[in-house]
């Protein structure tokens, strides 16, 4: 067999002319003709034909365009993705066969979308697509398409993801899964309904459905041109960590870390051994150039001792701002929401920026919150801690219903300034409630009402509210999306 010569080779199933290469291997088989199958109808091509084909978008060839996406060979058949290239060079992906639960499963051993893009196609018929115009169906969706388009990575390395995932045809949740890691820098979404990135690998009941995740090691990164995923209903990043140094926009986004089972919703319903190996200092680190932007923001921190650090703006537009952490929560940037901010920590709660609220800000931690040069600023405040150190910074109620504060130790020195908001009322604002033991110099416990004695200026009164303007998601990025021109009539009986 020349093995330097492609084939062109009829697809009944497509109804349409596709060149391979002698060496292409169906899913499920060996390289070459089946043994057994009768043979399919394939034909020689001369060069220049096959140029003309090939600049008329009527045929393209596999394997050039899409050597970052490539199938597991060792994977099962039922497994394994036909990785094509759509008329405009942009990688096109029949994925493998739902199970009876809609589950498509598809295993790569590389899975990595340059700025280009990919399509997933869960498509049976021909669909129109953004980044390449019309695409044919896929031939493995004849009994129906997918609810969910699993990507497993099997690699040493982590998967990068530089462009939009589409998927044709339905809409469908669209999980990426790569223990080794998962690196997005201008990674996005077009048409999925749900958008998972985890390092956990998949868990699956005897029905084909998807039940959990196992995390035990693994990092997800988000460089340069950010993640966006805002036209997806829901973002869930899954890993031991997770470091943002640049932009994250989405409609509800659940951030869950550290060694544990996760469910499919992310939430962590029982620990597990971590990898061996360096133990992280931080399970969400979020950069100065960083940010979560969203309308709303929940953050699960499992692993004892790893904390949260954040140093850019998690901004919840619409719903409340959750994070709960099994360890220190250090915050020099920027924590709103447009309702109730939450925040729950097992260790310190360091915080030299700025955390408020439209609504209710609640902070809680067995042990000590510092907010020296810091800012709490919500409509009402609800904070618990064993030791509150404010000198020198601001805890600041704008509502007039009870501020509550129980600690047992209270530093309000240095200009500490602490309680209701002057703000014109019907009514004069409520006294906070206090419960510590003071200590050392008297602090200054206010809720202020007039007359008062000169004090220096205050902040204006509402630091981030109306909350700061969020940088707008990125724009979404096409390749050429060009339809290819009409394919000449198919031969009723090919030779």
């Amino acid at each position: 067999m020349n093995k330097d010569l492609y084939r062109l080779i009829y697809n009944r199933a497509l109804r349409l002319w596709q060149v391979a290469s002698e060496l292409a291997t169906a899913p499920g088989g060996t390289s070459g003709p089946s043994p057994t199958a009768q043979p399919p109808a394939r034909a020689c091509l001369h060069p220049i034909p096959f140029a003309l084909w090939l600049t008329l978008g009527w045929v393209t060839i596999t394997g050039i365009a899409t050597a970052q996406v490539v199938a597991d060979p060792h994977a099962p058949g039922q497994q394994r993705p036909t990785v094509l290239a759509a008329p405009n060079g942009t990688p096109l992906i029949h994925i493998q066969t739902p199970s009876p639960a809609g589950v498509s499963r598809n295993t790569y051993q590389q899975f990595d979308i340059t700025p280009q893009g990919a399509i997933l196609n869960n498509a049976r018929t021909p669909a129109q697509t953004h980044l390449a115009g019309t695409v044919q169906g896929n031939p493995w969706l004849a009994a129906g398409t997918a609810k969910i388009i699993l990507n497993e990575v099997n690699s040493s390395t982590p998967t990068q993801l530089h462009g939009s995932m589409e998927v044709a045809g339905a809409r469908a949740q669209l999980i990426i899964a790569n223990p080794s890691g998962i690196t997005c820098n201008g990674c996005g979404v077009i048409n999925a309904h749900q958008l998972t990135l985890t390092t956990g690998t998949p868990v699956f009941n005897t029905r084909g459905a998807l039940e959990h995740y196992r995390v035990q090691g693994g990092a997800i990164q988000i460089d340069g041109l950010g993640l966006d995923s805002h036209s997806a209903d829901y973002t869930a990043l899954i890993a031991r960590t997770v470091q943002l140094n640049a932009g994250l926009w989405a409609h509800t986004l659940q951030t869950t870390t550290g060694p544990a089972t996760v469910a499919l919703d992310g939430h962590p319903t029982a620990s597990l051994p971590a990898t061996p190996g360096d133990r992280p200092t931080v399970a969400l680190d979020v950069s100065a150039l960083g940010g979560m932007y969203a309308g709303k923001i929940t953050l699960i921190g499992t692993e004892h001792g790893l904390g949260v650090r954040n140093a850019g703006q998690l901004s919840a537009t619409s719903a409340p701002l959750t994070v709960t952490v099994d360890g220190l929560l250090e915050n020099t940037g920027r924590l709103q929401s447009a309702t109730d901010t939450q925040l729950n920590a097992t260790a310190e709660v360091n915080n030299s920026g700025l955390i408020s609220a439209a609504q209710t800000l609640t902070l809680h931690t067995p042990t000590t919150i510092d907010n020296r040069s810091g800012t709490l600023n919500a409509a009402r405040l609800d904070i618990t801690g064993a030791r509150l150190d404010n000198r020198g910074g601001h805890i600041q109620q704008t509502g007039l219903q009870p501020l509550t504060l129980q600690t047992q130790h209270l530093d309000n020195q240095d200009q500490g300034r602490l309680g209701v908001l002057d703000t014109p009322a019907p009514a004069s604002p409520a006294t906070p409630t206090v419960t510590a033991p003071i200590s050392n110099a008297p602090p200054t416990v206010t809720a202020p009402r007039p007359p008062t004695p000169p004090r220096p200026p205050l902040p204006p009164p509402s630091p981030t509210w109306p909350m700061a303007p969020l940088p707008s998601h990125r724009p979404l990025t096409t390749a050429a999306a060009t339809s290819p021109p009409a394919v000449p009539s198919t031969p009723s009986s090919p030779t």
